[in-house]
């Protein structure tokens, strides 16, 4: 068996329906009579302002919808039933032949209408609750005010009512458990009575459309059961006021048989919304009541008064309002379900990881994003993780100072105060002024959380930051300026695990860049507040068994700790390889207090990198990488992860770096190898690439390159990675083939993983939501996973 489903409002997007339009003329043509606007400018041109009106979008999502449903009906299964959200019920019903599609989009373009035309209304997404829980704090905070109006799952509820009481509830919420609450970009209070003008005048424009019987089942939005031919009318004046019992219906059919694989959402290109809904319900609800599989008798639906419902209980479940204005939808449906409680294990996300850990970063939850390289992870990145109350670092290595200058403030100036946020601070051993001039800028930005990364010694740089923050606090010493550590070897992750060596401090001491009592306090304090214990992962990586490291970095926190014993506990975390709930369910359970992801997060709508590396991420699987030689430190034998499917990026690498090693000069190299590289790698001579590096590397350099043939061809071999980084970003794809993209297996994990979680599409990825999304599943899994092994069963 199997069922489609449509999405409703919340899935329209300026540009939907660009591959519809010229195969239907004749029905767009009709559209455009009815709505008295053109479809085609509607839907590719917006704007997005008009776009998102109410008025506008249901009858554009209508038209839309139906135009995808007949350019896919002859190439799939015909459907065992359908399913629309909301506004989209209407789409279900052209489908089952139920409504024509003038007589639908007339409907349609009349409700929208109505709906649109009431204000004062608001709506909000509760997460982490459920219907009763939710019915609980109605009842004793906003009886009569606010209802429920949607439920897209068993714990994603929205709520919907009088704007100012939604807003008020934020506070009540909270204190009953839930974990996520957002007011959502809507005027009006749909789906609950005070959308009774609308429906009541809708009531007449549906008295003069013709509705057959559907001649395939569709689910009720109201009854969550097929509709029934004599009472189809009435259900969809009911549905306007009445709340979508979204979740119901999902159970419904898989009490009928049918799986996670049987559903189809029919949309336009690039939109997928609904169905991750489907496995969602399924582990949130868990087991589906096998009395289902024989539909209950149709009733006249319960209808909603002023005074609520009876007992301030729910009359069913809901969806996110299918009349909700752009990303309202979105932003529930594929958001996680945020510290969902397992009751026979108690699991949610505010037991995973360290509290400390998050009181001391300020930040809700354990989960990091890392400072991806040359500024992928960009500002966008930073501020969507900090407006979640999540820790991101801005990727500063490779970036010049005023460009990290540029995004910090950017970032300070596009978030709350208090909100946590950090930046990259990579190792320069050949250049250890870099460190210094970075060091100066962030402390005179105010920059007080650091993601050290790539050393192998402490540095004067970092000791000197982290001195500069460090305060008297009583007995105990606190640090102000806090430092991440990423470490991927135990004696790296000793020294940061210790006060800095004498002799650093003795230099700063000696130099003035330190006072006195800044130094004394850093004979007491560890170098870093936290490690972060980073296994195989993408770009530098020494390929570390997590298994194996971080139960090791772990005692060896407790045993440096009694050298510090006025400073608090060190966190140790966990990075690399972390892509799927299994993947973070391991480290939990190994005992870090935090997790921290980097290459997936590279496939996400705000990271700064180009979009044919995002559909090349996209499509990856686990065995998708390879290791090559790394573009700044290959003489000394460093690596670095990267992906090789559809790239010759590793092969190539490989070939030049074998080359160095092999000859003392470039004029040593055949002619017709150096031919081949000339034309396939660099595209030009290796004398012009030499040219264009002695326009731009310092003086020195440049002398240097000019007495030794050998540091020549380094710097000639090294502006092919640089060049292959360059074009990646930019998405040159005219250099597709020679693209260096550093990532690890986790992102073809996380792909695998996000297929079922309705993410295939990274244009459906922000890092928030899918950081929040592997949280609360990796809850869930270890709910369900300990509950098992309790009681002794297999993992359902």
């Amino acid at each position: 068996m199997r069922a489609f489903l449509f999405p409703g409002q919340g899935a329209q997007r300026v540009g939907m329906g660009a591959e519809l339009f010229g195969a239907f003329p004749d029905l767009v043509a009709r559209a455009d009579d009815i709505l008295g606007v053109s479809l085609v400018q509607l839907c590719l041109e917006g704007p997005a302002e008009r776009l998102m009106q109410t008025r506008f979008t249901q009858p554009a999502l209508f038209a839309v919808g139906a135009l995808a449903y007949l350019s896919r009906r002859d190439a799939l299964p015909r459907p065992d039933y359908l399913m629309g959200h909301s506004v989209a019920e209407y789409v279900a019903l052209f489908a089952a032949e139920a409504l024509d599609f003038e007589t639908g989009l007339r409907l349609v373009k009349a409700r929208g209408e109505l709906m649109g035309a009431v204000h004062g209304g608001g709506m909000a997404a509760v997460l982490g609750l459920d219907a009763d829980q939710v019915a609980d704090v109605l009842a004793r905070h906003g009886a009569g005010d606010v209802y429920a109006a949607n439920v897209n799952t068993p714990r994603q509820i929205v709520i919907s009512g009088k704007r100012d009481a939604v807003v008020r509830l934020e506070a009540a919420f909270h204190d009953a458990g839930a974990t996520f609450f957002k007011v959502l970009d809507v005027s009006g209070a749909f789906h609950t009575p005070f959308m009774t003008p609308a429906r009541d005048a809708f009531r007449e424009v549906a008295a003069n459309a013709t509705f057959s019987a559907p001649r395939i089942p569709v689910i009720s939005n109201v009854t969550a059961r097929p509709h029934e031919a004599g009472l189809l009318r009435e259900r969809m004046v009911e549905q306007i006021t009445a709340p979508v019992r979204w979740a119901d219906s999902i159970r419904y059919l898989l009490a009928q048989g049918l799986t996670v694989g049987d559903f189809d959402e029919i949309a336009p290109k690039g939109v997928s919304v609904v169905k991750a809904m489907v496995a969602r319900t399924l582990s949130e609800g868990g087991p589906v009541d096998v009395a289902l599989r024989e539909p209950a008798p149709q009733k006249a639906p319960d209808k909603h008064s002023p005074e609520g419902t009876p007992n301030g209980k729910l009359n069913g479940h809901a969806h996110v309002n299918g009349s909700a204005a752009t990303n309202s939808a979105t932003a529930v449906e594929i958001a996680p379900r945020e510290a969902t409680r397992n009751g026979a294990s108690g699991f949610s996300m505010e037991r995973l990881g360290s509290r400390a850990f998050c009181a001391d970063f300020d930040v809700r939850y354990p989960y990091l994003s890392g400072g991806m390289y040359q500024g992928i992870a960009s500002a966008d990145v930073v501020v969507r993780m900090a407006n979640a109350g999540l820790l991101g670092f801005l990727g500063a290595g490779g970036l010049r100072l005023p460009a990290i200058e540029a995004a910090v403030r950017e970032i300070q100036a596009r978030i709350p105060a208090g909100a946590p946020y950090g930046v990259n601070f990579i190792a320069h051993t050949h250049a250890p002024e870099r460190e210094e001039e970075l060091a100066d800028l962030l402390m005179s930005l105010g920059v007080t959380t650091i993601e050290a990364s790539a050393f192998m010694q402490v540095t004067p740089a970092l000791v000197r930051y982290r001195a500069k923050g460090l305060v008297k606090d009583g007995s105990r010493i606190r640090g102000r300026h806090r430092i991440i550590a990423k470490v991927s070897r135990p004696d790296v992750a000793e020294q940061f695990l210790l006060p800095p060596p004498e002799t650093i401090l003795v230099k700063l001491l000696a130099g003035g860049a330190l006072t006195p009592d800044e130094a004394e306090l850093a004979r007491h304090a560890p170098v870093a507040d936290s490690i972060c214990v980073e296994a195989d992962s993408g770009g530098h990586t020494d390929q570390r068994m997590p298994l194996t490291l971080l139960p090791a970095i772990l005692m060896l926190r407790d045993t440096c700790a009694a050298r510090t014993p006025r400073f608090g506990r060190v966190h140790v975390g966990a990075a690399g390889g972390i892509g799927t709930p299994e993947a973070a369910a391991a480290m939990w359970v190994m005992g870090a207090d935090f997790i921290l992801t980097g290459s997936i997060n590279q496939c996400t709508v705000e990271a700064a990198t180009s979009d044919a590396v995002k559909d090349l991420l996209q499509s990856m699987n686990v065995h998708d990488t390879d290791y090559a030689p790394s573009g700044e430190l290959f003489e000394l034998g460093s690596r670095v992860q990267v992906l090789k499917k559809g790239i010759f990026f590793p092969a190539r690498a490989t070939k030049l770096v074998g080359l160095y090693r092999q000859h003392d000069a470039l004029d040593e190299i055949d002619a017709k190898t150096r031919g081949l590289i000339e034309e396939r790698y660099f595209k030009r001579s290796l004398a012009a690439v030499f040219e264009e590096i002695s326009a731009r590397y310092p003086g020195p350099e440049v002398d240097r390159a000019r007495r030794s043939p050998k540091h020549r061809m380094a710097l000639v071999f090294k502006a092919y990675f640089r060049d292959a980084t360059r074009w990646a970003l930019a998405g040159d794809l005219a250099h597709k083939v020679d693209f260096q993209v550093q990532c690890g297996p986790a992102q073809g994990a996380f792909n695998q993983w996000a297929k079922v979680a309705g993410l295939s599409d990274w244009r459906d990825r922000h890092i928030d939501e899918i950081g929040l999304r592997l949280m609360d599943e990796t809850a869930n899994l270890l709910g369900r996973r300990f509950s098992a092994m309790q009681a002794g069963s297999a993992l359902p």
